[in-house]
């Protein structure tokens, strides 16, 4: 993968979860019910984790490449 992909796709998926973070407790994601509610609250983390290693893989490898 191409480091301009992995940074711009991890940017995405990183505000994505961390939007999800910030407005599920707002939109009542606790309230659905006991296993989607931790299904839901675990996709979201997932989604942001996997967002931030592909963001500094990509800085990573774009400073690996030199200028």
């Amino acid at each position: 993968m191409h480091w301009r992909t992995k940074t711009g796709t991890g940017a995405v998926l990183g505000i994505l979860g961390g939007v999800g973070m910030a407005v599920g407790p707002t939109l009542g994601a606790a309230e659905l019910g006991r296993p989607w509610s931790f299904v839901g609250g675990f996709v979201v983390g997932l989604v942001a984790g996997i967002g931030v290693v592909l963001a500094v893989s990509g800085l990573v490898d774009r400073r690996r490449m030199g200028p």
